[in-house]
């Protein structure tokens, strides 16, 4: 009806010229307006007022491991002036008030139900208004009784450099994170990973903020973490490390010849002077010692972990058992 109205008055308005009907007219316009908004105001509305959400009597040992909303939206009806009123002057400054004891407790979730709400909104609710609906219409969250633990953060993704540059470990600040989360759930997680990424192309090391990837139910602090993706230049070292042998009984002794093997491995420029002999052990195996078979492989027992491409010369030794003589 109103949109019909201000059409006509329009069409209207683009024929009259300014002479001295023109007062006439807009007296005739003002009382027209006058009568259209005195027959809205009449008319049924909906009114949408928007309350903090305020849950009291909330144990000390209650922690939310999902959102839990800050704000409901109710939506009112009403005739007249009253819905005007409210609609596009009254500033409502109530809140929603729900005691911990309303709320239904079902295995690590709290769920407000609709007719909860509805309890909560009849003592805020505007005089001469009908509640019609809340936005959400039911509330469900999960809670821990504050159990926790500290677990390792893992990184989740792909990580490419260009040539001649290697990744060479990631950095995590903080590396663990504490999880809060229901019974169910809790037992279930041992580790975190980060939302997924693709690093391409690295030149130098990326630092980055990255989200983790929280099981549903469970709540992570903190929530993300900076990750520091180690790019280098890597180039050979060689090292002569000494042999030892394992599994050996009581009373023999392997003697291997050489004494010695020569490692060479990439490291990163970074840590080109902090990687020496003392960080490998090479060994025999006594258990792979056959009598038609002089020969014996050289295994890696330890190593760095920040280097790449270990290369052993010789790859086996030749060896002899002798009686010992303790």
């Amino acid at each position: 009806m109103s949109i019909g109205f201000f059409k006509v008055v329009l069409r209207r308005l683009r024929l009259i010229k300014l002479n001295r009907d023109f007062p006439v007219f807009l007296i005739f316009l003002g009382i027209s307006i006058i009568f259209w908004f005195m027959q809205s105001i009449q008319e049924a509305a909906e009114v949408t007022l928007t309350y903090p959400l305020k849950v009291i009597d909330l144990p000390e040992n209650v922690v939310y491991t999902s959102n839990m909303p800050s704000e409901v939206s109710v939506t009112y009806t009403s005739k007249g002036w009253n819905a005007f009123y409210y609609k596009f002057m009254k500033n409502d400054n109530h809140e929603l008030t729900i005691s911990f004891k309303e709320i239904n407790q079902k295995s690590g979730r709290l769920v407000i139900e609709t007719n909860t709400l509805r309890r909560a909104v009849m003592h805020v609710k505007p005089q001469g208004m009908t509640f019609k609906a809340t936005s959400p219409s039911k509330i469900e969250v999960y809670y821990s009784n504050g159990q926790h633990k500290r677990v390792p953060v893992v990184f989740n993704g792909h990580v490419s450099t260009t040539s001649g540059r290697y990744e060479c470990g990631t950095i995590f600040t903080p590396d663990s994170v504490d999880i809060y989360a229901p019974q169910h759930v809790y037992g279930t997680i041992n580790s975190i990973k980060t939302e997924n990424a693709t690093f391409t192309n690295l030149e130098d090391t990326l630092e980055t903020r990255m989200a983790l990837l929280v099981p549903r139910g469970a709540k992570a602090i903190p929530d993300s973490i900076d990750v520091r993706v180690c790019v280098d230049i890597f180039t050979d070292k060689t090292l002569q490390v000494p042999l030892y042998s394992e599994n050996v009984p009581s009373n023999k002794i392997i003697r291997t010849f050489p004494l010695r093997a020569t490692v060479t491995f990439l490291v990163s420029s970074t840590l080109y002077d902090n990687i020496s002999a003392d960080d490998f052990l090479l060994v025999v195996d006594y258990n792979e010692t056959r009598s038609d078979n002089k020969r014996c492989r050289v295994h890696v027992r330890q190593k760095p972990a920040n280097i790449r491409n270990v290369r052993i010369s010789p790859a086996s030794v030749e060896y002899v058992i002798e009686q010992s003589t303790e």
